[in-house]
């Protein structure tokens, strides 16, 4: 009896031994699993659990005009959220609220009146109304902090200058192109939390600040940009125009003095407007140039040989070809004229008369020249390339000979064609436009040197047009003349 009852606590107790050695394997492969498998990826969430990190943000680089006028820069402003649990008056609050943040007045009594234990109200409020909203001691109120970009003369450099939104991204304009270098870096700080969230008083802690953004300086003039803008408002108002853009460029240099484009839009508020305002008229948007392309035509017949300042030919009014008849604008025949006299006129005879004397290879070998069909290379962004209809790309047709000569059935940027003029003025020599002078990043100093593009006519060539221009602006175009001053143009329509 005693001898069974032994057994039977033997046969127990190598039970529980056999068990507990189980337990210990099964223990062993866990912990050599967590230390040496899963080690790595145990501590990454052990640290996650009691790191708190916090991303710094950089300031973005401010950008200052030629004579050193702010245009944009980042100040500190302030997202106003709610906890509605602690406003005592929702409504009473929203009526002295909504004037001031731009907000409908049943909008935000609704975010005040929810259950929610958070609400966002606005962003980007400024310091002046944060002051006077934070000294209404309201307990439901908070005002967070935040870098937001100002652009002090709201619309007079825009489009050209382009906006940051919300998310600190630029876009369009100096803006966008120059985002990398105007952003900066961000920085980091890391520090240890206990289990409740709270910061370990004598934990360790690690600081990388944030690298700010790049100054940048353009290459327009306060100055000059406030006269263009105030012009071209008064001429738009004068003449009922829905738009207009007006352009000067140093012709030596590339340099943009100033670009101004209306109608444009306030930056500081550019979720409220119409996005199609974003887009710069000057570098993205497509136009037939019109007679002004009787220049660029009556260029390549000088330089090519094909007509001479005294040429002549006669004009009847109307020019055939392929089947199309073209007239001059005014539906006149001028008789015997010559060179100048098809700019003074503005003949759109005339300039097919040059343009088919020197033949269609000639007459498109320096429409490429001078840069169209082809991005200017200006540094802004959203620059189009235009449109030239070539020999042989299948869209093209004889008469596109004669009709491209006076600016029609080409499409071309304002700048394009700022450019183009501007290398007559500059001996025939075609530039780059720049609008950013420099870039300072810390001791760093980026300067833009000017770039020639090419060649496109001899300066005799251009001495002789620009002779020619100065007698069309002196003959027809009172208006445009200057005193003290010699001006050479022409007019054009499309």
């Amino acid at each position: 009896m005693g001898g069974e009852r032994r057994q039977d606590i033997n046969r127990r107790l190598l039970w529980v031994a056999g068990c507990l050695a189980l337990f210990g394997v099964v223990l062993v492969y866990q912990l050599v699993r967590w230390q040496l498998v899963r080690g790595r990826s145990l501590a990454d969430v052990a640290t996650k659990e009691n790191v708190r990190h916090q991303t710094l943000d950089a300031k973005r680089g401010s950008i200052f005009a030629a004579d050193g006028r702010p245009l944009a820069t980042d100040v500190y402003a302030f997202d106003l959220t709610a906890a509605p649990e602690l406003v005592e008056d929702p409504y009473q609050l929203a009526d002295r609220l909504f004037p001031l943040i731009g907000v409908k007045r049943d909008d935000l009594a609704q975010r005040l009146d929810s259950k929610a234990v958070w609400q966002p109200l606005a962003e980007a409020v400024p310091l002046r109304l944060a002051d006077e909203i934070k000294s209404w001691d309201e307990p439901g109120l908070s005002l967070e902090p935040v870098l937001s970009r100002a652009y002090p003369d709201k619309s007079m450099y825009e489009p050209v200058l382009g906006f940051v939104n919300r998310a600190r991204d630029g876009y369009y304009g100096v803006e966008g192109f120059y985002d990398a270098q105007l952003r900066g870096e961000p920085g980091a700080s890391l520090g240890e939390m206990d289990a409740l969230g709270l910061d370990v008083p004598f934990g360790e802690r690690l600081f990388e600040p944030p690298k700010d953004g790049a100054t940048v300086f353009l290459t327009l003039d306060s100055r000059v940009q406030y006269i263009l803008w105030r012009e071209l408002r008064a001429g738009l108002e004068k003449y009922q125009a829905e738009s207009g853009s007006i352009i000067v460029v140093n012709t030596r240099t590339g340099a943009i003095l100033g670009a101004v484009s209306l109608p444009g839009y306030d930056p500081n508020s550019y979720d409220s407007v119409d996005a199609k305002l974003y887009e710069d008229p000057i570098v993205s948007h497509l136009y037939e140039p019109g007679s002004v392309f009787k220049i660029i035509t009556m260029a390549a017949g000088l330089d090519s040989g094909a007509v001479t300042p005294d040429s002549t030919y006669d004009d009847t009014g109307k020019f055939e070809i392929a089947g199309i008849t073209i007239h001059n604008w005014d539906n006149s025949a001028h008789g015997k004229v010559n060179m100048t006299d098809i700019l003074a006129f503005s003949l759109n005879t005339g300039a097919a008369h040059v343009s088919t004397t020197m033949g269609a290879a000639t007459f498109y070998k320096y429409v490429t020249a001078f840069g169209f069909g082809q991005k200017t290379g200006v540094d802004l962004q959203a620059e189009e390339a235009g449109q030239v209809k070539m020999p042989g790309d299948g869209h093209w047709y004889e008469a596109d000979l004669a009709t491209n000569s006076y600016g029609q059935g080409i499409a071309a940027t304002p700048l394009q064609m700022v450019m183009a003029f501007a290398a007559v003025a500059n001996d025939g020599l075609l530039m780059r436009p720049y609008i950013v002078d420099r870039v300072v990043s810390g001791d760093s100093v980026t300067v833009t040197q000017p770039q020639p593009v090419r060649q496109v006519i001899s300066p005799d060539v251009a001495r002789e047009l620009r002779r020619m221009m100065v007698q069309a602006v002196e003959r027809e175009t009172q208006l445009a003349r200057v005193p003290g001053y010699t001006v050479g143009g022409k007019t054009g329509t499309a």
